[in-house]
């Protein structure tokens, strides 16, 4: 069978029932253009509807840092089911979860549970905004931050401001159908890494921002990074206009290590939400900080209204609990990262021996690889550098040879020796290739 025209028939029978013939617009593969249908997932691996195997370099968006299918996660979730499932209650296990982010996230005394990271980062900006009394938001060109209405514009680096210079605030680029012009008048969008322009912002407007909210690690772009010295910087201003600092870390969180991207950095935020990793997979959602600002949500005269009928549901309760043990046994990090620097390090002798243009950027599980070019990319700008043809090409026959990738490239704890040997002989096979055609 053609995998490739198998999943375009697919795609076609779904699209009589589900819109594009798939749940999310981003399940159309960032390569290919097809989404991927798949009929079973364990450890680093799954298999498609066609019987075809793929070593899984996406792992749902980064959410699947300890491989599909993991025992211990099934077996904590089939035992929630077995005591009758339930929503709209909590228990003694919520607050077991709780206690146990609290202990090791930097920024958490107090925190509540959401159903995603949507949900998370739009409860994050309106805390930032009931607590301080102010409508304004400064968010970064380039960040993605869930698909709500504030956040969506300028959420990737194909749509930041190419003609902001970095002196000024950047132009509203990619606001999709659907969201009002209004939105604009509460966001203020400005480049990444650049303090000046965030000091002349809150210095400009100071009583109208009510909080900062960035990635600390962006996975969305690839692997992008940032510095303990700007992050300070940012924390700082933040500190001296009296603005909410939240830190995204949906993707970056435990990538780098239990107390996330802000533990890797030193540097602390007033919020931060957290999700996808934290449950392996299991929809769910947090967001986390100081005691003062979470209490404004039982404020009895003007609260932030935080609330849902599935907010911490107890298969994602039971799902983290198991998560965290795993995380937190002795050793893991260390053995854990050590093989995909490896790996790394690995793939990228492996381009300089084939005289392939490439550079394996990364940070702890999340990394990418860019094509094109032999420096490491610093900022948005120099992604006109990638080679789009050869970025497209690679990726299409790595998938064609069952290494998957679409977007957040991510290593699991499942991805052991074997595998990622296994892997490296399959880029091997595609570089090979490439340097034929």
């Amino acid at each position: 069978m053609n995998v490739k025209a198998g999943l375009l028939d697919f795609q076609k029978k779904a699209s009589e029932y589900l819109t594009g013939g798939m749940s999310s617009s981003f399940r159309a593969n960032h390569f290919s253009g097809i989404p991927m249908y798949v009929d079973k997932a364990w450890g680093p691996k799954f298999r498609d509807i066609s019987g075809k195997e793929y070593i899984d370099f996406f792992m749902c968006h980064g959410a699947v840092l300890l491989g599909h299918d993991r025992k211990e996660i099934n077996d904590a979730i089939i035992k929630s089911l077995n005591r009758g499932y339930f929503a709209g209650f909590d228990s003694e296990e919520t607050l077991e979860f709780a206690k146990k982010i609290i202990d090791i996230i930097p920024c958490a005394e107090q925190l509540r549970f959401v159903n995603s990271g949507s949900e998370g980062t739009l409860l994050a900006l309106r805390l930032a905004r009931g607590y301080s009394g102010k409508d304004k938001i400064i968010r970064i060109d380039g960040h993605f931050h869930g698909i709500h209405d504030y956040l969506l514009a300028n959420n990737l680096a194909t749509k930041i401001d190419l003609s902001n210079d970095g002196t000024r605030i950047s132009k509203v680029v990619g606001r999709t159908a659907g969201i009002p012009d209004i939105v604009d008048k509460v966001m203020v969008t400005v480049p990444w890494n650049n303090i000046d322009t965030m000091e002349k912002v809150l210095k400009d407007q100071a009583g109208e921002i009510g909080g900062i909210i960035m990635n600390v690690i962006d996975y969305n772009n690839g692997c992008i990074t940032t510095t303990k010295k700007y992050l300070q910087a940012v924390r700082n201003l933040a500190d001296k206009y009296k603005v909410v600092l939240i830190f995204d870390e949906i993707l970056s969180g435990f990538k780098t290590g239990l107390s996330c991207g802000q533990g890797y950095y030193g540097v602390t935020p007033d919020i931060c939400t957290l999700g996808k990793a934290l449950t392996n997979d299991v929809p769910f959602g947090v967001v986390a900080g100081k005691k003062e600002i979470m209490d404004k949500i039982m404020d009895p005269e003007n609260p932030v209204i935080a609330g849902g009928t599935f907010s911490g549901n107890q298969l994602g309760i039971a799902a983290g609990i198991a998560v965290l043990n795993i995380l937190s046994r002795q050793n893991f990090y260390d053995e854990f990262l050590k093989r995909v620097e490896k790996f790394y390090a690995s793939l990228q002798e492996l381009f300089v021996k084939k005289n392939i243009p490439a550079v394996v950027q990364y940070l702890g599980a999340g990394f990418s690889i860019y094509l094109g070019v032999e420096k490491q990319i610093k900022c948005y700008r120099e992604f006109k550098n990638i080679d789009p043809d050869l970025t497209r090409k690679f990726f299409i026959s790595c998938i064609e040879h069952g290494l998957y990738f679409h977007t957040d490239f991510t290593i699991s704890a499942a991805h052991d020796e074997v595998t990622l040997g296994n892997a490296l002989d399959r880029f091997e096979t595609v570089m090979n290739k490439l340097r034929k055609a």
